[in-house]
């Protein structure tokens, strides 16, 4: 048997919690310099109750023991493991997880285990592990999940956007009087994903605009691949992510969709508001088909 493995940077939703067989290692949130586990110590909802008050969270890397008593929990059960993580550039995570189980590996070289770099995380990292959940469930082996989860890395797409430049100022990435004009003007950040982590593409006047670009940019960029699953996540706004999905589904009506809450790592960056359309630029040489 398989186990697939995440953490809090990659998004659930309730359709991944109730079909697939999955371990959840959570990074910790820093509130006020005190420390609490992601969705242990502290809901996604008491961090966005946070967020509200103006509060900017920390996050911190998943810790080596939660990695080897997760670890030993699925070497009891028999369980080969493969673990996704946050993406490296937003997080120590993966390093820390790749040491720890080389380590690991050494006392119990009988076990397979892959540590992967999602490259990304969010909807894209949920895209990720539908993907590798899914081949586990149809019991491929370990290898091909693999080597397909790591190919699949490579072409998935990020389009997101924040209701307002606050957090962004908030982060250090735009100066404050930048921020303050950007939102007296309505204007809104488009952000991506590149090897530098994440970036921002441009700014653009108004949330219908920003809207109809990034749709723009989804049709164009999945490139025949149109019956693929698509996934749009959000920052305590569902109202905006079924707006968008609405807007996905009219303009690729082949394509089914899934809504997911960005967890509070990532949510700490982009704050309340925040929303994103991640999907595959090509098509896998193995797709799994998602039935919902």
């Amino acid at each position: 048997m398989i186990r697939i493995l995440i953490d809090s940077g990659i998004d659930q939703n309730k359709y991944m919690k109730k079909t697939y067989d999955y371990d959840f290692l959570p990074l910790s949130v820093i509130i006020n310099e005190k420390d609490y586990l992601d969705q242990v110590e502290l809901s996604l909802e008491d961090v966005h109750g946070y967020m509200k008050e103006g509060i900017l969270p920390k996050t911190s890397q998943v810790s080596p023991k939660t990695v080897i008593d997760t670890l030993d929990a699925c070497r009891e059960r028999g369980e080969d493991v493969i673990y996704i993580t946050i993406y490296s550039q937003f997080s120590g995570t993966y390093q820390v997880a790749q040491t720890t189980v080389e380590a690991y590996l050494e006392k119990y070289p009988d076990m397979n285990i892959a540590v992967i770099d999602s490259k990304g995380g969010s909807g894209g990292g949920a895209l990720l592990a539908l993907q590798a959940m899914e081949m586990a469930k149809k019991n491929e082996d370990f290898e091909t999940i693999v080597s397909q989860t790591i190919e699949n890395t490579e072409h998935i797409k990020y389009h997101f956007t924040l209701s307002n430049l606050k957090w962004l100022v908030k982060g250090g990435r735009l100066p404050k009087a930048a921020g303050y004009a950007g939102d007296a003007l309505n204007i809104k950040p488009y952000l991506s994903v590149n090897e530098t982590g994440i970036y921002l593409k441009k700014l653009v006047r108004g949330q219908d605009r920003i809207y109809k670009r990034m749709i723009k940019d989804v049709k164009k960029g999945i490139d025949g691949f149109t019956d693929q699953l698509v996934t749009i996540s959000h920052v305590n706004d569902i109202e905006s992510a079924k707006r968008l999905e609405k807007m996905v589904k009219e303009e690729l009506p082949d394509v089914t969709t899934q809504i997911f809450d960005i967890g509070a790592v990532l949510a700490a960056h982009l704050g309340i508001g925040g929303v994103g359309v991640f999907y595959f630029d090509q098509k896998p040489s193995q797709y799994m088909y998602i039935d919902e």
